[in-house]
């Protein structure tokens, strides 16, 4: 007999209020069997929300289902209850603090996970219903092999999630630029330290996120839909949409199958952590083995507008765009090519010109014209090449340039040395990045609170 899962779908009218959102996460509960079903008295509970960046729903997870889920396990007689989050690796390196900028005068970088949940006022709301918080890089970690990994082998991962009775997982219903949708899997990257979770984005990201799966799973997943999130997400490039639903289940995997559907992907087996997840026995993605209860999907589906590099070739991001930067790649991966038009943008702020060179095989002319200045290596690959880039790359060094964005990916690193370079050179100016993560911000502070006028940010 094939294995059936049961996800239950619930929908409420927007705003809602704390009561509101209670109710809510109660009446998917009680489809689905109760909390007493999961937490047990004197059981200590692990919950890992989404927390991606300094900037509320849809960005991150609610703080009020965060605190919601808290109170109902010490209602059920939990000893102890962690929230524990790893903000994105992007948050904890290359995003500016604005406050310790503007203070300072200078350019600093890089967030605490405590203190994104301070900010957000998701550690008063834990702690005010009983529980407490923990940032990852704070964490003690163990060093645990994964079984059954293809990708990770072992994983040094916190001791704390390793040590709980019961493991809540609730993420936010959001897509991703590398991933397509960030769901339930996707979620346990938060859980991996800083280089881990760095080099986790490749172009075998997928695999990697269902290997951190393996080492253990959620007991219960609560998907966190009352703002989704679409178009280019996971964080400030992403765009709200209004839903008003929480999705919830045992099974992660059967979960997201439901989750991509809701969001309007026919094929829950697109969503590759999805599909890799089925395949390698971890749970349920077949639509016709899971008993949906609740909603409908389709009374509350709308068709989620997938990241660009989803819809159309991504190569149309990086060559014929910036008719005075040259670009030579071959042979790069997705991420790669992702990079470069992220790259790209900055670059082609140099007025006088510019080339940029990435990949295990660029062809660039020999003897070609290269303004040394302004030339830019992307990527390990790229820095690892013979001939012509070698001889390319030797010219920037020996006239005292350092213009070599390293990393595989070349990634958060790679683009704040970008950033530093171009600011150096009075092509950005510290203001004006302090200035765009200021309004970032504020848009999504702006755009929340008409959601929850309750909220305040704590800066």
């Amino acid at each position: 007999m094939h294995k059936t899962a049961r996800v239950s779908l619930v929908r409420s009218v927007l705003p809602v209020s704390y009561d509101d959102v209670k109710k809510m996460v109660k009446k998917a509960l009680d489809l689905i069997g109760g909390i007493d079903s999961f937490v047990k008295p004197h059981k200590t509970v692990v919950i890992k929300p989404n927390i991606f960046a300094p900037y509320p729903p849809p960005v991150t997870t609610d703080r009020r289902i965060i605190s919601v889920v808290v109170s109902l396990c010490k209602e059920a007689g939990a000893k102890r209850v962690i929230v524990i989050e790893g903000i994105s690796v992007g948050s904890l390196m290359m995003r500016v603090d604005i406050e310790e900028s503007t203070t300072s005068g200078e350019l600093r970088r890089g967030m605490k996970s405590v203190d994104v949940m301070k900010l957000l006022g998701i550690k008063r709301g834990v702690e005010e219903s009983g529980g407490e918080i923990l940032g990852v890089e704070d964490s003690e970690t163990s060093t645990v092999m994964v079984p059954g990994g293809k990708v990770l082998h072992s994983l040094n991962y916190p001791k704390a999630v390793l040590d709980a009775d019961v493991f809540i997982n609730i993420p936010a219903l959001k897509t991703h630029t590398m991933t397509m949708v960030t769901l339930g899997i996707k979620n346990l990257q938060g859980f991996l330290n800083e280089g881990d979770r760095y080099r986790g984005h490749r172009d075998d990201c997928d695999q990697h996120m269902v290997d951190i799966l393996k080492v253990r799973k959620p007991d219960l997943t609560l998907i966190d839909g009352l703002i989704g999130m679409e178009g280019m997400g996971a964080g400030e490039r992403g765009t709200p949409v209004p839903m008003g639903i929480i999705i919830m289940g045992a099974d992660v995997v059967a979960v997201d199958s439901v989750a991509s559907r809701v969001m309007g992907i026919e094929s829950p087996r697109l969503v590759g952590t999805t599909r890799i997840a089925e395949y390698d026995g971890l749970g349920v993605a077949d639509p016709h083995r899971i008993e949906v209860l609740g909603e409908s999907i389709e009374s509350v589906r709308k068709t989620f507008l997938l990241p660009l590099n989803f819809t159309q070739p991504i190569s149309t991001f990086v060559t014929g765009i910036y008719p005075h930067v040259d670009v030579f790649i071959g042979g790069a991966c997705q991420t790669c090519w992702g990079l470069a038009a992220f790259a790209l943008m900055r670059i082609s702020r140099i007025k006088e010109g510019a080339a940029l060179i990435v990949g295990i095989d660029p062809k660039v002319p020999i003897g070609a014209a290269l303004n040394l200045k302004n030339t830019f290596i992307l990527g390990d690959c790229a820095l690892g090449c013979a001939g012509e880039v070698r001889e390319i790359r030797n010219k920037i060094a020996l006239a005292g340039f350092d213009t070599f964005l390293s990393g595989c990916p070349p990634y958060e690193q790679a683009m704040v040395k970008l950033e530093d370079i171009l600011v150096n050179r009075g092509v950005m100016t510290k203001k004006e990045l302090v200035g765009k993560a200021e309004e970032s911000r504020q848009r999504f502070f702006n755009y929340y609170k008409k959601y929850d006028p309750t909220w305040d940010p704590e800066i």
